[in-house]
C-alpha cells in the first residue's frame, strides 16, 4: 500500500471510518479525512490554540484564586497589603510560609489536585487540537468544534495508555539515572571531588537525553494514533520508527521549543520581580504578560504537536 498522496487534497482513508464520524452520521461528507503532511501546521488552527490557553488559563487559576484568597485574608489590613511579601531579602514572605504552614496546606492540595487534572483531563483538548491539525472534513478547510471533540474521545484510550506507558518508563528511567549518578559518584572519589562530581553530572545528562527521547516518542506515538489510527503497542512502535528515522531533527524540534518556551517565562518572572507588589497598571500588565507567557507556551507546544503529525505517515506500515 502506498503512502499518503502529496497533493493538498486530503487522504481519503479506505478503512476504519466508524470512529471519525460527526456521531453516528453515515455521510461521507462527515468523515475526518487525513490531511496531507504539507497541511499539519499549527499556524492554520488559531481558534485551537486558543482553546489549549483557556484550559491552560482555568487550570492557573484554580491554583492562584485559592493563594491570592489567603494572602488576602492574612494582609488584607496591612496598610501596604502584600507588598511586604515583595520586599527585598524575603523575610516577610519566609514569615508568611513559615507561620501560615498549615493554612498553606489546602492551597498545596489544590495545586497537586491541578497538576493530575492537568496531566489527565488535559488529554482531551491536546487529542482534539492534534485532530483538528492532522484530520479535515471533506470539502471544507477544518474540523468544526464537536467533530473535532469526537474524534478526540474516540482516542482517548489511546491517548491514556500511552500517557500511562511513558510515565513509567520515564519515571524508571530518571530513577535510574539518579541510581548511577549516586554509584558514580561514590566509585570514582579516588579521582577527586571535583572530577568525581563532574563524572556523575555527565551521567545524569546521559539519563535525562534518554528520558527526553521517550517524551519525543510519546508524542510520536500520540501523532500515530491521529494519523495511523493505531493504538496500544501500535502506536508505539510507529512512533518509535518515526523517532528512529530521523531521532537528532525530531529531538532537536521537541528541544528548541522547549527551550524557546522558557525564554518568556524568565523574562517576565525577572520583570515581575523587578516592578515588586504594584496594583493598579502595573498589577494589570503583569496580568496581561503571564497571560501572553501561557499562549507563547501553547503555541510552541501546539507548533511540536504538527511537527510530530507531520513526522507519521498515514498508513500502516
Amino acid at each position: 500500500m502506498t503512502g499518503p498522496a502529496a497533493s493538498d487534497e486530503p487522504v481519503d482513508d479506505e478503512w476504519a471510518d466508524a470512529p471519525f464520524t460527526a456521531g453516528r452520521a453515515a455521510d461521507a461528507r462527515a468523515r475526518l479525512l487525513l490531511r496531507p503532511k504539507s497541511a499539519r501546521r499549527a499556524r492554520m488552527h488559531p481558534f485551537a490554540i486558543l482553546g489549549l490557553w483557556a484550559w491552560q488559563t482555568a487550570l492557573s487559576l484554580g491554583v492562584a484564586i485559592p493563594a491570592a484568597a489567603l494572602v488576602a485574608r492574612v494582609y488584607g489590613m496591612h496598610p501596604r497589603a502584600d507588598a511586604p511579601l515583595w520586599d527585598a531579602g524575603g523575610l516577610a514572605l519566609m514569615d508568611f510560609l513559615w507561620r501560615d504552614a498549615r493554612a498553606l496546606s489546602p492551597v498545596a492540595a489544590t495545586a497537586e489536585i491541578t497538576l493530575v487534572v492537568g496531566a489527565v483531563g488535559g488529554l482531551l483538548p491536546a487529542a482534539a487540537v492534534m485532530m483538528a491539525m492532522g484530520r479535515v472534513p471533506r470539502h471544507r478547510t477544518a474540523a468544526t468544534l464537536s467533530q473535532a471533540l469526537s474524534a478526540a474521545l474516540w482516542a482517548m484510550p489511546a491517548f491514556s495508555f500511552l500517557l500511562v506507558v511513558f510515565a513509567l518508563v520515564q519515571g524508571a528511567t530518571l530513577a535510574m539515572g539518579y541510581g548511577v549518578t549516586q554509584l558514580v559518584e561514590s566509585t570514582t572519589t579516588g579521582l577527586g571531588a571535583v572530577r568525581a562530581e563532574r563524572l556523575s553530572i555527565a551521567s545524569g545528562v546521559v539519563f535525562l537525553l534518554l528520558a527526553s527521547g521517550l517524551g519525543v516518542v510519546h508524542d510520536l506515538a500520540r501523532a500515530a494514533v491521529v494519523c495511523a489510527r493505531a493504538r496500544g503497542a501500535r502506536a508505539i512502535v510507529l512512533g518509535a520508527r518515526a523517532f528512529g528515522a530521523a531521532p537528532l531533527p525530531l529531538w532537536w524540534s521537541w528541544a528548541w521549543r522547549g527551550l524557546a518556551a522558557a525564554v518568556p517565562v524568565l523574562a517576565v518572572a525577572f520583570f515581575t520581580g523587578t516592578v515588586g507588589g504594584r496594583g493598579g497598571a502595573t498589577l494589570a500588565l503583569v496580568a496581561m504578560l503571564h497571560q501572553a507567557v501561557i499562549l507563547a507556551r501553547v503555541s510552541l507546544h501546539a507548533s511540536w504537536l504538527a511537527r510530530a503529525l507531520r513526522a507519521i505517515d498515514g498508513w500502516p506500515a
